[in-house]
């Protein structure tokens, strides 16, 4: 697996993304174009420029790459199945996760705002251990990217219909996570991975 992190998006200047808005193809373009403010299209386009980069430094891939979309939209290189990548992006930060097996991603700025309220989508357990921890808002961000990691790679996505507190958050019969955590950047990101020979592949069809 490779991960291509790019922690300071004020490094992003507007000249740089005006230049990469034009190199992209017209789908992620678009996509981009979607967002009202700037620095949500600077994250989108970043994003995207960070799997470039991984695509022509693990695969010798040179030509820009192009989604497809598989079961519940779940984004996939057009022609290369065998390929999988998850992006992410908070704040200031821009992940791309990228391997030869089914992966997913998730960053998140570290904030107590609302941090309350937030535990209601984690399980008793989780609560707890979030109360006990020396950082509580740090251990809350461990537990939630790893549950979105977990849906990003299953493809789910929070608007499932699976209960958030159900997700979980230490490894399984089918998947491993990897957390990191980055308090003096102010982030954490977790990847999910399905175990050898429990994933699931996307196909074109």
């Amino acid at each position: 697996m490779k991960l291509l992190l790019e922690p300071d998006l004020s490094s992003y200047t507007d000249a740089a993304f005006e230049a990469d808005l034009r190199r992209i193809p017209a789908q992620r373009r678009e996509k981009a174009l979607r967002y009202r403010f700037q620095e949500d299209r600077k994250r989108c386009v970043l994003a995207y420029m960070l799997l470039w980069k991984g695509l022509r430094e693990e695969y010798g891939i040179g030509e820009a790459p192009v989604f497809a979309f598989g079961p519940h939209e779940k984004p996939f290189l057009s022609g290369r199945p065998d390929i999988h990548f998850s992006l992410s992006h908070t704040g200031n930060a821009v992940l791309c996760a990228l391997d030869s097996r089914p992966v997913g991603a998730d960053i998140e700025m570290i904030s107590t705002r609302g941090l309350e309220h937030l535990l209601s989508v984690l399980s008793a357990d989780e609560c707890e251990a979030v109360r006990q921890a020396e950082n509580p808002a740090v251990q809350f961000l461990c537990f939630w990217t790893r549950k979105e990691s977990y849906l990003k790679l299953t493809g789910e996505g929070l608007t499932g219909p699976r209960a958030l507190q159900t997700i979980p958050t230490r490894d399984t019969d089918t998947v491993s996570f990897e957390t990191t955590v980055c308090e003096a950047e102010g982030f954490v990101y977790s990847v999910c991975r399905w175990k050898e020979g429990k994933e699931t592949r996307y196909e074109e069809g």
